[in-house]
């Protein structure tokens, strides 16, 4: 195995961890047109993983900065569900 992974690996990672936020935030019954928009959303936030790898080496971090992380984190998990009553608000009305 290389030290770089390859373009179909990267993309079959990404497919993934899209499909575990999927089901995590129960957003499997989304429709497909935005699952790309899923799927972009969290790599962004994903981004490299520094920031879990990051509250993992340093347990002795500053309180408010540790808290300001914990309160984004909560919004970011509002906004699922936010996304997933959208959709389904939409399914409703296209009925």
């Amino acid at each position: 195995m290389g030290l770089f992974k390859s373009q179909e690996e990267k993309q079959k990672i990404l497919e993934e961890k899209t499909r575990k936020v999927l089901e995590k935030y129960n957003l499997t019954g989304i429709s497909t047109e935005y699952t790309d928009a899923i799927k972009n959303i969290n790599s962004e936030l994903a981004g490299s993983g520094l920031s879990e790898f990051g509250n993992l080496l340093a347990p002795d971090q500053n309180t408010s900065l540790r808290v300001q992380t914990q309160f984004l984190n909560a919004i970011v998990q509002q906004n699922w569900i936010i996304i997933r009553q959208l959709d389904q608000l939409n399914k409703k009305l296209e009925k």
